[in-house]
């Protein structure tokens, strides 16, 4: 064992409030991550989770359409086996019922999940290939296997930039999903429809950009996370004009040039998973960056074990894991150690420790990254930033 700066336990801080609770609903979530870390920590009655994977191109086809809706009447029927007052009922059947009407026009997607209560609806498109469920609980939805999956995969976004359109486009390993809803005008459109000086075109030019990078920006952090990359194709110079005045350069992980305005889903994976080794490790290098200032203060936690305290007693922030590492152990002292060999004492079962610690930082609500394996030696394959 390596000697890292050893983790000193302060206050066991239990994991579950109503406070935290609370406070997670306040909040509205962009990504699928987000969106399923707040349902994870949801405790409402009933919970109705409806996961129905595709076997369509698009939520458009009606094949889709007929089948999501027999979902529906599935989740409807499980209904009576509450008792909830009437209201409650018609208010939730509602709900479901319009669910077909608030499906996302997005493309490329492999599974929908569709949880309802009487406090939320949510439609989440998945990256995965989720098995079907239809499962009313009485206080959880069923989202922890989607989360993992989906927390393991490489998470991009793609933006698309031309004179006639913008594109969107979140990627997951090599899929891609591309959101079609309330994006922005191509470049033209803010040229040909805002005021600029007609004497100075380079200047009118100018001006069109700034305002249209300002809506691109807006849109991408309506739905992407602040830390998601973000890889920009199109043509040269609207890249240029949308590095140069984007309020979020650092987000920018690789610039492509060429016309991508018409291109498949396809031609741009190609394209996009080309350059995987090379995005990888760039990402990965940003990531270890981000996290230096903390671990020159001492303020970090390594290994499985400290790593495990660290979020136990709420302290996580950014946790990094190599990819492939997994470990089988079990909690001790009310969950706030791990050991990797069959207590005495009263424990907890964790068939993959790294899983567990995962779903415990983003619970609290850090970060999660899986990156490439040996960058981590020196850590033994985990490190953890520390709020203290």
């Amino acid at each position: 064992m390596k000697d890292h700066r050893k983790f000193k336990p302060k206050t066991y801080i239990f994991m579950e409030t109503a406070v935290k609770k609370a406070k997670k609903l306040q909040s509205k979530k962009n990504t699928a991550i987000e969106k399923l870390v707040d349902l994870m920590v949801a405790n409402e009655t009933p919970s109705i989770s409806i996961v129905h994977k595709k076997s369509t191109p698009s939520t458009r086809h009606e094949e889709f359409k007929i089948s999501f809706k027999n979902e529906v009447k599935k989740a409807i029927e499980k209904l009576n086996d509450f008792d909830l007052p009437k209201r409650t009922v018609e208010h939730l059947q509602n709900e479901l019922a319009e669910i077909e009407e608030k499906l996302p026009l997005m493309d490329g997607f492999k599974s929908v999940g569709v949880f309802v209560s009487p406090q939320r609806t949510e439609i989440v498109p998945l990256p995965i290939e989720a098995p079907d469920r239809v499962v009313v609980d009485d206080n959880s939805f069923e989202v922890r296997d989607i989360l993992r999956a989906i927390n393991r995969a490489f998470q991009y976004d793609i933006v698309v930039l031309s004179k006639k359109k913008t594109r969107f486009i979140h990627g997951f390993e090599s899929d891609l999903m591309e959101n079609e809803h309330n994006l922005p005008e191509g470049m033209e459109h803010y040229l040909n429809t805002r005021v600029g000086d007609k004497n100075d075109p380079a200047k009118a030019e100018t001006e069109a950009a700034k305002i249209y990078v300002h809506e691109v920006d807006h849109f991408i952090r309506q739905h992407s996370d602040m830390n998601t990359p973000l890889i920009v194709m199109g043509d040269e110079k609207e890249v240029a004009y949308f590095k140069n005045y984007t309020k979020r350069p650092k987000k920018i992980l690789a610039e492509i040039t060429g016309s991508y305005a018409d291109s498949t889903l396809a031609e741009i994976k190609d394209k996009v998973t080309s350059l995987f080794p090379e995005l990888l490790k760039k990402r990965d290098e940003q990531l270890l960056a981000r996290i230096k200032n903390d671990i020159d203060s001492l303020n970090y936690a390594a290994g499985i074990q400290d790593c495990w305290t660290a979020a136990a007693l709420r302290e996580a922030r950014v946790l990094l894991v190599e990819q492939g590492y997994t470990e089988e152990g079990y909690s001790v002292e009310g969950g706030l150690f791990i050991t990797f060999s069959k207590p005495n004492e009263e424990y907890e079962y964790h068939a993959d420790i790294v899983d567990d610690l995962a779903e415990m930082v983003l619970e609290q609500g850090g970060e999660v990254y899986f990156v490439q394996p040996g960058l981590l030696d020196q850590f033994d394959k985990v490190v953890m930033t520390t709020r203290f």
